[in-house]
């Protein structure tokens, strides 16, 4: 199992563009340096008012497939 860490900082109307359907993915560059694309939909529990804001940590099995999202 790895585990990543990354930030997102994502407004409010930022969010609503990719929920409108313009995307369904978030690509993000880990502290590691390692380029992730994470679908939106494992983000859900995580949105405020305020957008989809903080430190996270995924958890990825052998295969690179995700096991675990988490805020820090």
């Amino acid at each position: 199992m790895r585990r990543l860490r990354f930030r997102l900082a994502i407004s409010a109307p930022q969010l609503l563009q990719y929920y409108q359907g313009r995307t369904g993915a978030l690509s993000v560059k880990t502290e590691q340096g390692v380029r992730l694309q994470i679908g939106l939909h494992h983000f859900r529990t995580f949105v405020s008012h305020d957008g989809l804001q903080g430190y996270f940590e995924i958890t990825l099995n052998g295969e690179n497939q995700l096991q675990q999202l988490s805020r820090l």
